[in-house]
């Protein structure tokens, strides 16, 4: 084989040289493209609008650079709430004497005696005083004659009633704790105004008889009127919640996230499909004292009729768009026809307080005071005017 000549040497030489260096052009053009694609060094930034390390060039309003919004930060653990709540919620026993026979009972058979059965229910409560003071529902002891009061700890007292009030549907027990005995547990009376649509509320009772059950959902509606007119139970502003209520739960507290008492459970409608009610604990604590001290609650009246003011009327006499309640008929000899008070009128203030409508009007009249002085401000047609008036007694047979 012939061997190569220098030409032919020198030649491919040449040929090797040229691809390194072109390579080597290739590595430095590339890698100088690739620094080109880095952010180029900012300016020095202004202090007022300095922007963070890793901000991008593209211009963001500093208003949209905010904190996550504070419902990310709401506890969904309620365990140390329900820690030191569910101690002083109670189950509740009672027994009551058997209704008189029926007329309508097939006759007993000569020789045989009647059977008596003493009827039992089971109820919740909770203490809210060191002295054994219990809350619980009305119906829950209506017509009882012996009570038993068992705590979370497995303590049994008997207890007695120290005040009822249908209308509302609460009760006050009294445990029949020993000198010797630890302090019992108890749970704060909170304000239910301070609980708005949408907070975080927990139930703890025992539906269907399961002991010390916790459930829990949000406010889902306040000032509710669930239960047709005429009943006993005539003051109604219930808080609604999506927390589970059965029977047997009547009687516990609702709960906000601060440990505090919002309401007492009470099952109103058999209607109601994942829905509970509540009564608000604001409405307990304007009949609290007259329950303790005298056993019921004596209650003032105007002596009116009231109804919720047409819209239609409101806009014609050219009255306050929200408010108010309508007077539609006087009580002969009561003291809003004593006062000088007519049918027409629109109550918009009692006693200083301004009225929502014709439910807020009744309850605010019930709770002022037998002998209470109060202006009331009306308006006749578009004329506004205060009428003094004294506050009778509600007629205790309406009770």
């Amino acid at each position: 084989m012939s061997r190569p000549s220098r030409t032919s040497f020198h030649s491919g030489w040449a040929l090797f040289c040229f691809r390194r260096l072109l390579m080597s052009s290739f590595v430095i053009i590339t890698s100088s493209f690739a620094f080109a694609c880095e952010p180029a060094e900012s300016p020095p930034a202004q202090p007022e609008v300095a922007s963070p390390p890793d901000a991008t060039q593209e211009s963001t309003p500093p208003e949209q650079a905010v904190a996550p919004p504070e419902t990310t930060t709401v506890p969904l653990d309620f365990s140390d709430n329900v820690a030191r709540v569910r101690p002083a919620v109670v189950n509740i026993y009672t027994r009551s004497d058997p209704p008189d026979p029926d007329i309508t009972s097939p006759p007993v058979p000569p020789g045989m005696v009647p059977e008596q059965r003493v009827r039992e229910s089971l109820g919740s409560g909770f203490i809210f005083d060191e002295e054994g003071l219990v809350l619980t529902n009305h119906h829950v002891i209506s017509g009882a004659t012996e009570i038993a009061v068992r705590l979370l700890d497995d303590r049994v007292y008997s207890a007695e009633i120290v005040g009822s009030d249908p209308p509302t549907d609460v009760a006050v027990l009294r445990l029949e704790l020993d000198e010797e005995d630890d302090p019992v547990p108890t749970v704060a009376l909170g304000d239910s105004d301070n609980l708005e649509v949408g907070n975080w509320i927990i139930v703890i009772g025992n539906p269907l008889g399961l002991s010390s059950t916790v459930t829990a959902g949000i406010a889902s509606a306040t000032g509710r009127q669930v239960m047709p007119p005429g009943g006993q139970l005539r003051f109604q502003d219930f808080i609604q919640t999506d927390a589970s209520i059965n029977p047997g739960s009547s009687g516990g507290p609702l709960v906000n996230t601060s440990s505090e008492v919002m309401g007492i459970a009470t099952a109103v409608t058999a209607d109601a499909r994942g829905l509970g009610f509540a009564i608000p604990i604001n409405m307990v604590h304007e009949i609290l004292g007259d329950l303790i001290e005298y056993g019921r609650v004596s209650r003032s009246w105007l002596g009116v009729f009231i109804g919720d003011v047409p819209a239609r009327y409101r806009e014609e006499m050219d009255l306050p768009p929200k408010g108010g309640a309508m007077v539609t008929r006087l009580v002969e000899g009561g003291p809003a026809e004593d006062a000088g008070l007519q049918p027409a009128d629109v109550i918009f203030q009692i006693d200083d307080r301004d009225v929502d409508d014709a439910h807020h009007l009744a309850w605010l009249a019930a709770t002022i005071g037998v002998g209470e002085e109060v202006d009331v401000l009306i308006f006749r047609g578009d004329e506004e005017m205060t009428v003094p008036l004294v506050m009778g007694a509600l007629p205790t047979s309406d009770e």
